[in-house]
């Protein structure tokens, strides 16, 4: 299998490098939490099987970005697929509203509650959680929309070297991104709770 027929289906949408903001508000606080190892266990799941069906597809770099973009449909298939949903507020929903992924610039990627199903990112669109890739310390992170860090280590080197956690990391370093993504630490529902209600939970990514 080539490259193209793994991607022929991805809808193409720009990478975009626009401001896109996760908030931490009073109104987020009182949210119902994400479950950030479920959304971890699935992520990292899916990142691995694309990461092998690209390498086994032999991958060249004029097709890097279409690799990316795949990734995100596949993300956004997995988290929809999870029962119970990973959004708490559409459980118990008889017809429950899909989580899109949009991919950035930096190379981090965001879900989001697509609330009329559009498949595309609109300003009216709820995040819910960004996921990103710290080569340094082998790990993928979720941070939640209230502020919450969760992350999962990745076993062996093979992941970081292959086509496409390679490309994501370059777009990453490119970004600027680098330093800041391998000094997340944990970051309890609890602890950004208590951030929240002291004004210093804030937190935006893009550029």
């Amino acid at each position: 299998m080539n490259i193209g027929s793994i991607v022929k289906s991805v809808v193409w949408i720009a990478i975009i490098g626009v401001g896109l903001y996760i908030y931490t508000s009073e109104d987020d606080v009182n949210e119902p939490e994400i479950d950030l190892v479920q959304v971890l266990d699935v992520t990292v799941d899916t990142i691995v099987k694309v990461a092998r069906e690209i390498d086994e597809a032999n991958a060249d770099e004029s097709q890097s970005d279409s690799a990316f973009l795949l990734l995100s449909q596949e993300l956004a298939s997995a988290y929809n697929a999870e029962i119970p949903p990973l959004d708490p507020e559409q459980i118990g929903v008889t017809t429950p509203a899909t989580i899109g992924v949009l991919p950035l610039k930096d190379a981090s990627l965001l879900a989001y509650t697509d609330s009329n199903n559009s498949n595309d990112y609109e300003e009216s669109d709820k995040s819910l959680f960004l996921i990103e890739v710290d080569g340094e310390n082998s790990r993928v992170i979720a941070t939640s929309r209230a502020g919450a860090v969760h992350d999962q280590a990745f076993s062996g080197t093979g992941l970081l070297t292959g086509f496409l956690l390679g490309h994501m990391l370059s777009r990453q370093s490119a970004a600027g991104a680098t330093r800041n993504v391998a000094s997340k630490t944990r970051v309890s529902p609890t602890q950004a709770r208590a951030r929240a209600r002291a004004g210093s939970g804030s937190h935006s990514r893009g550029k």
